[in-house]
């Protein structure tokens, strides 16, 4: 089966945005998929980047570990991204370390498909744009790191995590870690959202009622 079968959605991502459809057709087809059925590390921070790959399904997560060795939340990437073009291009470490959901597939894209696609002036501008909603993320997390409240960077979070599915299955030491508090801060915190409507919890998933009044 070809990969445009088995993931026609990727045919509409927002880095073939503009390309010919033979185009789009061929790259995808010439991608080779690699599976994770559990959460692997794909790229390390420091470390040469293997090559480029698209999220076809699933989500990574990528951190960045400072030098006191705390670990820091940066993005979830939806499918769709494609991950570690600027590292393969500019032959640099990788900026951070991305680690997938289990059950995600990738297409692993060939260089030489990747030099094709640089050389289309729409893919260019796809790239970049997508880099620059990635930085204006990275910029509102970061003013929300440093000026939001807990409950403001709780509900931010809970609203970036649940933007491809409203079942959040992160455990609260892992929100706790994202935010930067305590554990038994993020379950007071959630205790609030549940008496507000806007969550609910089944066991340790936390299932998101009301995305919208999450940012308000």
């Amino acid at each position: 089966m070809e990969n445009t079968t088995r993931f026609p959605h990727l045919r509409k991502v927002d880095i073939f945005n503009g390309l010919d459809a033979s185009f789009k057709t061929d790259f995808i087809n010439k991608c080779r998929i690699v599976s994770y059925n559990r959460p692997t590390v794909i790229y390390k921070q420091g470390q040469p980047a293997s090559g480029v790959m698209i999220l076809a399904h699933g989500y990574v997560d990528v951190t960045y570990l400072g030098d006191s060795g705390m670990e820091m939340f940066v993005i979830r990437l939806r499918p769709g991204t494609a991950i570690s073009e600027m590292e393969v291009i500019s032959e640099l470490p990788c900026l951070g370390t991305c680690k997938t959901s289990p059950n995600a597939i990738f297409l692993a894209c060939p260089r030489e498909q990747l030099d094709l696609a640089l050389q289309q002036p729409a893919y260019l501008k796809n790239m970049i744009t997508s880099y620059y909603k990635r930085l204006s993320y990275v910029n509102w997390s970061k003013y929300l790191a440093q000026f939001g409240t807990v409950e403001e960077r709780l509900r931010g979070y809970l609203y970036v995590l649940s933007e491809q599915t409203h079942t959040i299955r992160d455990t609260q030491s892992y929100l706790a870690n994202m935010i930067g508090c305590s554990r038994q801060t993020i379950n007071k915190e959630l205790r609030v959202l549940r008496d507000e409507g806007l969550i609910s919890q089944i066991g340790s998933e936390i299932v998101v009622l009301d995305r919208e009044h999450l940012m308000v």
